[in-house]
């Protein structure tokens, strides 16, 4: 059961508000877990933050491959691991996922077996953010099954809350670098330090 945190939470919304008629998408990074004994019980996968991939062009296979593979290399150094997907559809009607989503979920959900995806709904999109505008997607018996969305999806709903609607606020989202920006110009940092910084600081 994946849970985010605000950073992650933010992020995400954050990379949608700074392409709003744009498909945007995204990884989900967690911190990696030890070596748990098989119970019964699913334990809580804590996605700790996200990496905005591209705006616009989402299906380009050959620089999805190069971003996954820098990302898998960054969060082996930090003790992460690739635990999920995003992705906000360009049509604001549109909140299932579609052929792209599913494809680099199913890819994910290959090396990391409780992999969610999250699909962003832009059309509740508001700048008080005053309730969760997404919905999750676990992988069961094969199937993307979409769980009922609920406050128990974050770490901590009223700082995601109201730590996301201060950095719209002050338009954050401005600063804010994914592969698409990095790809344009290399010293933009895809892991979003600044961004980090003022969730950090508004927490």
């Amino acid at each position: 059961m994946l849970k985010l945190t605000t950073q992650a939470y933010c992020k995400m919304l954050l990379h949608a508000a700074k392409y709003p008629h744009c498909a945007v998408n995204g990884i989900l990074v967690a911190e990696k877990q030890k070596e748990k004994k098989k119970e019964g019980h699913t334990s809580t996968i804590l996605c700790v933050d996200c990496v905005p991939l591209f705006h616009g062009t989402l299906a380009l296979a050959p620089m999805l491959e190069v971003a996954l593979t820098l990302i898998d290399t960054w969060c082996k150094e930090n003790k992460y691991v690739i635990a999920g997907y995003y992705q906000a559809n360009e049509r604001i009607k549109e909140v299932r996922p579609n052929q792209v989503a599913e494809k680099v979920a199913a890819r994910i959900s290959e090396n990391f077996s409780e992999a969610a995806m999250i699909i962003l709904d832009s059309s509740r999109f508001t700048m008080g953010c005053f309730t969760p505008i997404l919905s999750i997607y676990d992988h069961l018996d094969n199937k993307w099954k979409c769980r009922d969305p609920s406050i128990d999806s974050f770490e901590d709903w009223t700082e995601a809350q109201k730590i996301t609607s201060a950095l719209l606020e002050s338009r954050s989202y401005e600063n804010l670098i994914d592969f698409d920006n990095h790809l344009d110009d290399l010293r933009n940092d895809w892991t979003n330090p600044e961004i980090n910084k003022s969730v950090l600081h508004l927490c």
